[in-house]
């Protein structure tokens, strides 16, 4: 079983049907601790009271068990790109290897409101309790596919009239504020060494750089992947919800 911390992310793992028990702090419940009983009542997921941790503020005392995650299939994925969706949002990482790295950018696709992130097969992090750890919940909330052959994942995306957009550090990419990120796109990160690698390059519609002061530091991949994500919320005129 895994652990779902904090207000916010127990309501979402609520809302997507994914709790196997809630639990709430002793004592008197505030507005939205009790917003998620009633929650839970109506889902039909039972609900014990326990005493929490008093250092471990993340919980604001509530935490919901799920069933243990794991990546989805690339059959999956086809079957969620015939859903119909105003905007899809989609983070595609391209050779993160780190699980921590891994597990903090599921941790920003599931709070920027991504539809789900997808990895190659090989040459990608594991789904390990160090990433789901550093994920603080969030695994249980966006879905995660591993697919075998990245860029032709991206052009079926792009089939499904999905924009792709690559991050680099070079010259030959548009400034990340200056691209039309309004519209269904994949957010393609790399590694922080290689960055993205050339076949999935190519299979990109736009390759995007991030602005900053020295150029030679590279940002950690989780610190662009959030500020990529954000960049996309607030173009779309919402914040991180």
């Amino acid at each position: 079983m895994t652990r779902v911390l904090g207000i916010h992310s127990v309501r979402q793992a609520l809302m997507a049907g994914l709790g196997q028990k809630l639990i709430l702090r002793q004592g008197s419940l505030n507005d939205r601790q009790r917003e998620l009983l009633d929650l839970a009542v109506e889902k039909g997921i039972p609900v014990v009271r326990e005493t929490f941790d008093a250092q471990a503020t993340a919980t604001q005392g509530a935490a919901l068990e799920t069933v243990s995650v794991g990546f989805r299939t690339e059959k999956e994925l086809e079957v969620l790109l015939r859903e119909s969706r105003d905007a899809w949002l989609f983070l595609v990482l391209d050779g993160v290897t780190d699980p921590r790295n891994f597990g903090a950018c599921v941790r920003s696709a599931a709070g920027f409101g991504a539809d789900a992130l997808i990895v190659p097969k090989d040459h990608s992090a594991p789904m390990n309790d160090a990433a789901v750890k550093t994920a603080s919940g969030a695994a249980s909330i966006v879905p995660v596919f591993q697919v075998v052959n990245l860029a032709r994942t991206l052009n079926k995306l792009k089939q499904a009239g999905v924009w792709t957009v690559g991050t680099v550090l070079d010259g030959d990419a548009e400034l990340l504020q200056d691209i039309d990120l309004k519209g269904s796109v994949a957010l393609v990160m790399g590694s922080e060494d290689r960055g993205i690698r050339q076949k999935t390059r190519q299979s990109c519609d736009f390759l995007a750089e991030i602005p900053t002061s020295l150029p030679d530091l590279s940002l950690n991949v989780s610190v662009a992947t959030g500020i990529c994500l954000y960049e996309i919320c607030r173009q779309r005129g919402r914040g991180s919800e």
